[in-house]
């Protein structure tokens, strides 16, 4: 099934837009050292089709990694 991304959806976000429901691409997932924190972080890279940004994913949404609803690949 072809999904088509969102072009520049990083770059509108990044400028404020927040009502947009852009479609992006999971390209890396990284848990973040847990050291002194009591959750853990996970490190997100996304891609739009035009350029990629590191996210940190709300601890509240961890569940979504730890399941495998979200991995390498994923479309969110």
């Amino acid at each position: 099934m072809a999904v088509n991304l969102t072009p520049n959806a990083i770059a509108a976000i990044n400028g404020g837009d927040v009502n947009s429901k852009p479609l992006v691409q999971v390209l890396d997932i990284k848990l973040i050292g847990t050291g002194a924190q009591p959750k853990e972080r996970y490190r997100m890279l996304l891609f739009d089709a035009v350029s990629s940004q590191h996210a940190m994913l709300a601890t509240q949404l961890n569940d979504r990694v730890t399941s495998g609803r979200v991995r390498k690949g994923s479309i969110v």
